[in-house]
């Protein structure tokens, strides 16, 4: 739909501001360029429809910059942008600022895109190189893997449970290979019960088996020259191991890009929430906002490092004191960890257990 008859001569030399939201099939497209929305249209979910329709009305403008939300899309549409000589913005869905309008359609959802973009007021996600993103997803998809393997073992728990069967402390750990085998041997009045333990079990094999194989290659990436000397930092604070190492190399990507530790803590989300009104501050749960796959390994290996980091260890014990339970005790000292680690990397060297 066409807002305006005469789109050449309106944007001539002036700055056009798209915004796009992205759907799996179609494109809802608003160009607004000085105050004024110029244009609103569907497009197929394409790029070369996008490039051609821009280049076809607003190729008299001085310049036009696309944004669009973070999500299922990642950062492809981004990088054909830039090489085709655009500047594009992918902003955070979290961060964009509120709209009291109730009334929510996709064609809304372009415009304020567009609007907020040309008012600089929207965030910006940091776009990794594409080298590191394809490393980055080995790490996730490892991390969907143990959640899938969680997920089946609480399955045959259920299920030994439903026929009250139970595996006794004196023969060992669960899941060890004792344990399993008394999984394949078990018997059931009903057969399809064994045939259901059968196909979990199957499923459980299958997971560990490409848990292990994604390990192997994370460790090789792990002596890639690119990573190789960081990671030989981070690994040297005991209780941070391979996977939370290269979470942290990979999640992060440019450390530089975080001017202080605030900033730093709060793209990891481990920063308190705060309710201030006049001379009260409330601080609160911590925001769970940015990055949940490095705040979720932090927050693991944190558990860890306080029997072997006396300084972290006696900043948890501090805080337990004062009659805070454990786990906020450990998210504490997951964001001083966090933060030690980032100091590693700025002043490349390693991490020295104890040191304040």
């Amino acid at each position: 739909m066409n807002y305006l008859k005469d789109i050449d001569n309106f944007v001539k030399d002036k700055m056009v501001f798209c915004g796009i939201d992205i759907h799996k099939e179609q494109w809802n497209l608003c160009y607004f360029c000085d105050g004024e929305v110029v244009e609103k249209l569907p497009i197929q979910g394409e790029f070369a429809q996008l490039k051609g329709h821009t280049e076809n009305k607003y190729g008299n403008a001085a310049s036009v910059q696309f944004v669009y939300e973070a999500g299922f899309s990642g950062f492809w549409l981004h990088r054909k942008l830039n090489d085709s000589g655009y500047e594009c913005v992918i902003t955070p869905p979290s961060r964009i600022p509120t709209n009291p309008d109730k009334v929510k359609t996709d064609k809304k959802d372009s415009e304020k895109l567009a609007r907020y973009l040309a008012g600089g007021l929207l965030k910006k996600v940091y776009v990794p190189p594409p080298s590191i993103e394809a490393d980055r997803q080995l790490l996730r998809l490892r991390a969907g893997d143990k959640k899938k393997l969680t997920r089946v073992k609480n399955q045959i728990n259920s299920l030994l449970h439903l026929h009250g069967l139970k595996w006794s402390p004196e023969n060992g750990c669960h899941w060890t290979k004792r344990f399993v085998a008394w999984l394949e041997e078990l018997e059931f009045s009903e057969q399809n019960y064994r045939f259901i333990l059968d196909q979990y079990l199957e499923e459980y094999r299958f997971l560990r088996a490409q848990i292990a194989c994604i390990t192997r290659r994370i460790r090789e990436l792990s002596k890639n020259s690119a990573y190789q000397k960081y990671f030989q930092y981070l690994t040297a604070c005991k209780g941070i191991g391979l996977i939370t190492a290269m979470t942290f190399l990979l999640e992060l990507g440019d450390i530089v890009r975080f001017p202080d530790s605030i900033r730093f803590s709060s793209y990891i989300g481990l920063t308190p929430s705060q309710h201030s009104s006049g001379q009260h501050v409330r601080l609160g749960h911590i925001t769970h906002e940015g990055n949940a796959h490095l705040r979720r390994i932090l927050i693991e290996s944190a558990w860890t490092v306080i029997r072997h980091d006396p300084f972290l260890r006696e900043k948890y014990d501090r805080i337990k004191a004062r009659g805070t339970n454990g786990k906020k005790a450990i998210v504490a000292v997951a964001r001083s960890l966090a933060v030690r680690l980032r100091k590693c990397l700025l002043n490349d060297e390693p991490y020295i257990i104890g040191l304040c």
